[in-house]
């Protein structure tokens, strides 16, 4: 007579459902977590470019002309008045640099979140991305 059951553990049907179970779950998670992953980087890399093309418009708007390269935007400062309170003479001032940004490389580029340096245009006052998939952002 053949047991179907093993009272030490599992059959060799346990197993086999069990390993189905897992490649199942692994062939429907693996590629939603790349494509959330991908998002992810779309967003990070939209937010940044934002954030120098932002960083390039107000220093033009100050200085009157574009920066030579954005190492000019992370070395200069930009010191702006901010009110700190309600009444009309309660001013401080806002001392920060034109561009803070979290990547640089040896050389004072600033880099993506990939680590990919951006590409400026000085002439035109244009910043894209040199990370492939993003250079037409």
């Amino acid at each position: 007579m053949v047991r179907l059951r093993n009272p030490k553990g599992f059959t060799i049907l346990d197993a086999l459902i069990t390993l189905c179970l897992i490649g199942i779950l692994t062939g429907v998670v693996i590629p939603k977590y790349r494509r959330m992953a991908h998002e992810a980087q779309e967003s990070a890399v939209k937010a940044e470019l934002t954030n120098v093309r932002t960083s390039i418009s107000l220093f033009k708007m100050l200085n009157k002309r574009n920066p030579e390269s954005l190492k000019e935007l992370i070395e200069k400062k930009v010191m702006l008045p901010a009110r700190t309170g309600r009444e009309p003479y309660s001013t401080s001032f806002f001392d920060q640099k034109y561009l803070n940004s979290r990547a640089v490389d040896s050389q004072g580029n600033v880099l993506d979140v990939f680590g990919n340096p951006f590409r400026y245009d000085p002439v035109r006052g244009v910043v894209r991305a040199t990370t492939k998939g993003f250079e037409d952002w």
